[in-house]
């Protein structure tokens, strides 16, 4: 479904007109097929764009005006169109922003980027074996298979619905670090920091704070922490970020949506200040 609102009012344009000083918000509506219902993720970022008319153009104490910066919507994309479209933004310079539902739209960004290293926060391992198509519970399986000798870091891990297997596949591969729940917030600054591609499962956070994710998991980090931790940071050597899993059918009030929303906002913020 295509919505006749972009994030926030920001321009709408194509990817042949960005530069290397353009923060691109890009939609992914790509989503796979698991145990787990999707719940309504293929319609996240119309009802992201349309919530986010509530919101004006800042981060949360009014330091830094988005408005000020070449920020744009470039539209939703699914699959490879996804592939293509992120490689031209980053191609040209720019800083992109990914939002979508479904966690496979990490698989589909990255899947024709050159990529040596990315930090995923996220309760799961999501390294099943792809017997079919790819879905949401084998992104981190495919982008190494894909990728080769690429450095994997997960911060997070303390999933009950991860199975074994999962564990005992990353644990043969030594480019792969996992840091389980509990995550010093000193250890995600530093992620946030210094990561140059960096992917945020919604189901990272404690269930209590941000329920509206597909496969909630006990304990996590609190959702209005984070969000300060972000603000904090100065400057940041992020290219690309994507936030996933939000699904909007199980989002009373869309209340998870709006908390998303401002998640991204200082996502913005910090990635106009680090332009």
């Amino acid at each position: 479904m295509r919505s006749k609102y972009s994030f926030f009012g920001f321009p709408r344009t194509s990817p042949d007109n960005v530069t290397k000083n353009t923060i691109v918000i890009i939609g992914s509506t790509s989503t796979s097929r698991s145990i787990h219902p999707t719940y309504g993720q293929k319609k996240a970022t119309y009802i992201l764009r349309r919530l986010s008319r509530e919101y004006d153009t800042h981060n949360m104490y009014c330091r830094v005006i988005l408005d000020d910066y070449d920020i744009v919507d470039i539209g939703d994309f699914h699959g490879r169109d996804l592939s293509n479209t992120l490689k031209k933004v980053l191609d040209n310079g720019a800083k992109a922003v990914v939002v979508g539902g479904d966690h496979i739209t990490t698989y589909f960004s990255l899947s024709g980027i050159p990529l040596q290293q990315i930090s995923v926060l996220d309760a799961h391992l999501d390294a099943e074996s792809c017997i079919k198509q790819p879905h949401h519970g084998c992104v981190i399986r495919k982008i190494i298979e894909e990728k080769g000798d690429i450095y994997v870091k997960i911060l997070g891990f303390r999933g009950f619905s991860t199975m074994y297997s999962e564990y005992e596949y990353l644990r043969k591969h030594s480019n792969v670090e996992i840091l389980p729940w509990p995550v010093e917030k000193e250890i995600l600054h530093k992620v946030l920091a210094d990561s140059k591609f960096l992917s945020i499962d919604l189901d990272f956070f404690d269930p209590t704070s941000f329920p509206a994710v597909r496969v909630p998991e006990v304990f996590g980090a609190d959702f209005s922490e984070f969000v300060h931790l972000v603000n904090t940071i100065e400057t940041s050597k992020l290219n690309y970020v994507d936030i996933v899993e939000y699904t909007p059918m199980i989002d009373n009030g869309y209340i998870c949506g709006k908390k998303l929303l401002q998640l991204l906002l200082e996502i913005l913020a910090l990635l106009a200040r680090s332009l």
